[in-house]
């Protein structure tokens, strides 16, 4: 599968992924959502902790662990419950990674994307310049120094 793609393919996938949430509203009791790491995921105060950050988080859907839930063509809002605090969660369906029922009965693994939708060209190239690493020979021995503390 290529990795670019057309902007009709991401708003085909994020489309089927909002379809595919709301069979599972309708039809499971209590579901889980894996999501990704992603510059648009908001969890109200609570943000992404640890791991989290690095493996994404599963997030729990269900008629006691949902107070608010509103599907967008984009993301979907919900205040879902962290222990006993209600967070605003905002979830783009570039992060979905996996749906799956609470008995595993039904799972379903998508591409999920980190996807920048107003990028400004400019930016991607005004990347900060590094120091050439200090590269010294003594016989057969080659010393890198990156610029870290020395225990000489």
């Amino acid at each position: 599968m290529s990795e670019n793609l057309t902007q009709e393919e991401i708003t085909t996938l994020r489309e089927f992924k909002r379809d595919l949430f709301n069979l599972y509203w309708e039809r499971f009791g209590v579901f889980y959502i894996h999501v990704m790491p992603h510059p648009k995921l908001e969890i109200g105060k609570r943000g992404l902790l640890n791991a989290e950050k690095e493996s994404g988080i599963v997030l729990v859907f269900g008629d006691k662990a949902v107070k608010v839930l509103d599907s967008k063509p984009d993301y979907l809002f919900a205040e879902l419950q962290f222990g006993s605090a209600w967070e605003p969660t905002m979830i783009p369906w570039d992060a979905v990674f996996r749906i799956y029922d609470k008995f595993q009965n039904s799972a379903s693994q998508l591409r999920f994307l980190q996807v920048e939708t107003n990028v400004n060209p400019d930016d991607s190239q005004t990347k900060p310049k590094l120091p050439k690493p200090e590269v010294t020979g003594d016989g057969n021995v080659i010393r890198v120094d990156f610029g870290g503390k020395r225990n000489e």
